[in-house]
């Protein structure tokens, strides 16, 4: 769209395309950049960030070749079905994850690595005295996608909700121009030598996994895209991975269970929602995930959190992952319009009739897709439409409000733009200045945060800390210990900050801790960082330890 930022080397708005899609919304920086255009004046906009359809971001499996899944316990598997009540099961039983289950495997924790650890039913000590001989007890591999995602981001988002204390969001979603959402807990983003080279002179790529499977137990297909995530669980026996249902279901071959087919390895499965009740991601919730279901994401009553009263507001906060009714993990799909295309394309050489003509096809498409018959093509396509129904405060009310309000030269006289709702594209010239869309509210800066590193100096007895913020505002870092039964303060750091980047706060010891570390050599301490944006509310992360270490001087002969 044009936004200006270190990825747009030229500095200019591209002027072929009129609207972009993401499933991961703006943030307000972002959509500050977008706004801005290029650096010279005379182009810049309006974005509106309008939901156009709801996916499911369903866990993908390969389950260990010859390993039985009737061995797992009924909470850990689907139940066997015999739709054609011809005496034959379906063989259609599939491995499901706790939420605990699910957080552990893709943290690939100690306990939780293989999948015998994961589920200890599955080891057969009878039929296998020897564990490496257990056709299940084989590593669980995490395959995810090659590049910086909005899938990823849904995913981490619910991990989070599992726990926060992992710190997935911001910690493996942060704003690193590189990796984004592409770092993984226990797994090394850096050069994958497996990939075919790219640039000039040719090198391998960056990407996550860079280590062999056998040490971190992570890995991506070479390429971009839920696709070549896909066909990489498929081919790798043991593996985890995570899809839009779509994708999963047009994959070569199809992640569709085929019933009766006597060797479904490969699959879409379940999770827990925000009522701990086991879910399938489709909307035909008994037959879905086969071959002979219905199409469908499992999202019409997704409750979604976080939602602003307009398309001109903050949608980054907007989630609709642990929703204690349908499925766990649904996401918003967006588009991202101008408010008035006379502003942000004035500079274009192709004239004010020829982008106007564009201008009135973009809305046109845009009334068409929050139309009803727009969102009721959805379930063919196994998304889902946008949850509101006829309410205007609800996710369709306010993107058809949002498709309304955008126009041509709204400043002058110009007519109005069809409303969309239940019928057909509205006519006549985009735009007028007397949109019905009110003014969004101020947007609520993030106060969301992580902490990047932190370096302990064992000649000054200190420790810095190294913090990643949004935007403007103040980071604080307190520490303090005990001694003795008794809590004392250690030392602590507070720093203002003008924009958004990565910052160390140093933490010094006071006269108490000076004393214990020159007798003890160490001194374990707790550590509370908090960051409050300017114009917005503090967030407090968990407390963490940290050991101060103070190393004796070397005499002097």
């Amino acid at each position: 769209m044009g936004a200006r930022r270190t990825e747009n080397p030229t500095g200019t708005r591209d002027g072929a395309p009129r609207f972009g899609m993401t499933d991961e919304p703006p943030s307000t920086g972002e959509v500050q950049d977008m706004n801005r255009g290029v650096d010279a004046p005379g182009d810049e906009g309006s974005i509106h960030v309008i939901p156009a359809a709801v996916g499911a971001v369903a866990p993908v499996v390969n389950f260990p070749n010859d390993c039985d899944v009737n061995r797992l316990d009924a909470a850990d598997k689907t139940a066997e079905q015999n739709r054609d009540g011809d005496g034959i099961p379906d063989d259609v039983v599939r491995v499901r994850f706790s939420k605990t289950k699910f957080e552990k495997a893709w943290a690939k924790d100690d306990d939780a690595d293989k999948w015998t650890e994961l589920f200890e039913e599955l080891r057969n000590t009878t039929a296998f005295p020897v564990e490496a001989d257990d056709p299940c007890a084989k590593p669980i591999i995490r395959v995810v996608r090659f590049d910086d995602s909005g899938t990823t981001f849904t995913l981490k988002n619910y991990l989070d909700r599992l726990n926060g204390g992992r710190d997935w969001v911001p910690g493996f979603t942060g704003t690193d121009s590189t990796a984004k959402t592409r770092r993984w807990p226990n797994a090394t983003f850096g050069a994958r030598a497996d990939c075919p080279p790219t640039g000039n002179p040719p090198a391998p790529p960056s990407g996550p996994g860079s280590e062999p499977d056998n040490v971190d137990q992570l890995t991506s297909g070479c390429s971009n895209g839920n696709g070549s995530l896909v066909s990489k669980v498929i081919s790798t026996d043991g593996s985890i991975g995570y899809s839009d249902i779509s994708t999963a279901r047009t994959a070569s071959p199809s992640l569709a269970i085929t019933p009766e087919n006597n060797d479904n390895d490969t699959y879409w499965t379940q999770v827990q929602n925000g009522s701990d009740a086991f879910t399938e991601p489709t909307a035909d919730t008994s037959f879905g995930f086969r071959t002979d279901g219905a199409s469908g994401s499992n999202c019409q009553n997704t409750s979604f959190t976080g939602v602003p009263a307009s398309t001109l507001g903050d949608w980054s906060n907007a989630s609709g992952v642990n929703s204690p009714q349908g499925y766990g993990v649904c996401t918003l799909t967006y588009g991202l319009v101008f408010d008035d295309y006379a502003l942000p394309y004035a500079t274009q050489t192709s004239g004010a009739v020829a982008e106007e003509q564009k201008a009135r096809t973009v809305k046109d498409y845009w009334t068409d897709i929050v139309s009803d018959g727009g969102q009721a093509v959805l379930f063919g396509k196994d998304y889902a439409p946008l949850p509101g129904g006829a309410n205007p405060s609800g996710i369709l009310g306010i993107a058809r409000a949002g498709v309304n309000a955008v126009g041509w030269d709204k400043s002058a006289s110009g007519g109005g733009g069809g409303t969309p709702g239940g019928g057909t594209p509205g006519g006549g010239t985009p735009g007028g200045g007397n949109s019905t869309t009110p003014p969004p509210p101020a947007a609520t800066p993030s106060n969301r945060f992580s902490i990047t590193r932190t370096t302990i100096n064992s000649r000054r007895g200190t420790a810095t800390i190294s913090v990643r913020v949004p935007g403007r505002g103040t980071i604080q870092a307190l520490s303090t210990a005990r001694n003795r039964g008794k809590r004392f303060r250690v030392g602590g750091s507070r720093v203002g900050v003008s924009r958004a980047g990565t910052y160390r706060l140093t933490i010094r010891p006071g006269r108490t801790a000076k004393r214990i570390l020159k007798k003890k050599r160490k001194l374990r301490t707790s550590v509370r960082m908090s960051y409050r944006p300017t114009g917005g509310t503090t967030r407090n992360a968990a407390p963490r330890t940290v050991t101060l270490k103070l190393r004796k001087r070397a005499r002097r002969r």
